[in-house]
C-alpha cells in the first residue's frame, strides 16, 4: 500500500480540494499542517525544495517517492495507480 503525505495549512483552499479528492477515491493520508509544526515546514522547504502548498508526497512500497505540487488530480491519480 502506498503512503500519502499532504503538506497543508488550515486556510488553503487547494489543500482542502486535494484531501477531498483522495477521500472520494478511498485513500487515507497523513496530513502535515506546516502552520502547526515547524519541523514539517522545514521538511517541506529543505527536503522537498518547496515553499508552496499543497504538496503531496506519494511513496510506493519500494520507497520510490513522487511529488505532486498544487492541486493536480490527474497527476495524483496517476501516481496512485502506478506500479
Amino acid at each position: 500500500m502506498k503512503k500519502i503525505i499532504i503538506y497543508t495549512t488550515s486556510w488553503c483552499h487547494w489543500c482542502q480540494k486535494t484531501k477531498k479528492f483522495l477521500e472520494n477515491l478511498g485513500y487515507s493520508y497523513e496530513e502535515r499542517n506546516v502552520e502547526l509544526n515547524q519541523e514539517w515546514e522545514k521538511e517541506l522547504i529543505q527536503k522537498l525544495g518547496q515553499n508552496s502548498i499543497p504538496v503531496t508526497l506519494v511513496i510506493d512500497e519500494k520507497g520510490k517517492e513522487r511529488l505532486i505540487i498544487g492541486y493536480d488530480p490527474l497527476s495524483l491519480k496517476e501516481a496512485l495507480e502506478e506500479n
